[in-house]
């Protein structure tokens, strides 16, 4: 029954570096200071949430002994797979549209980070200083652009507003 409503969601994960009987938290603050909307508890390396929710908001999932181990994600009515990882940055999520979406641009922002990194980090090279930041400068428009477009074709939904609202790019 509760499958067919369309305010449901219902969050599916795996968590395989946790022991058993570890509790997740899931809230709507960002910085972990906010009330506690749902929990859950690994068993198996799996966990498993559902409740309604009237739209899209952006929510964090994380660890009750170390938030540090978390992954953002928009909850929303749908079915949504988080892949908690022990690695900062490397957990996943996706199911729905927007979480798809979001899944993407973290993927992106990743890759020019690395790209950005691997110039600074080139600096004992006989690169010269000012194509190092010439490089840096291109890759940095880049982002930019990728997060501007990516707010702009998702305007209409929770993805769209929350970089709208939250990015501060050039």
């Amino acid at each position: 029954m509760a499958g067919c409503q369309s305010d449901t969601y219902s969050i599916i994960g795996e968590a395989f570096h946790l022991p058993d009987g570890s509790m997740l938290y899931l809230t709507t603050s960002l910085d972990g200071q906010g009330e506690v909307l749902d929990s859950a508890i690994v068993e198996r390396g799996r966990f498993r949430c559902q409740g309604h929710i009237a739209e899209s908001q952006i929510s964090r999932l994380y660890l009750s002994t170390d938030s540090q181990q978390s992954i953002v994600f928009f909850n929303e009515p749908g079915n949504i797979y988080i892949e908690l990882s022990g690695q900062p940055g490397q957990s996943r999520v996706s199911g729905t549209t927007i979480n798809n979406r979001w899944q993407t641009l973290n993927d992106s922002v990743a890759k020019y980070e690395l790209r950005i990194r691997s110039i600074v980090e080139s600096a004992s090279d006989s690169i010269n200083p000012h194509q190092r930041f010439v490089d840096v400068e291109r890759q940095y428009a880049s982002l930019t652009r990728l997060i501007k477009e990516t707010a702009l074709r998702n305007k209409d939904n929770a993805l769209g507003q929350f970089i709208s609202n939250h990015y501060q790019g050039d």
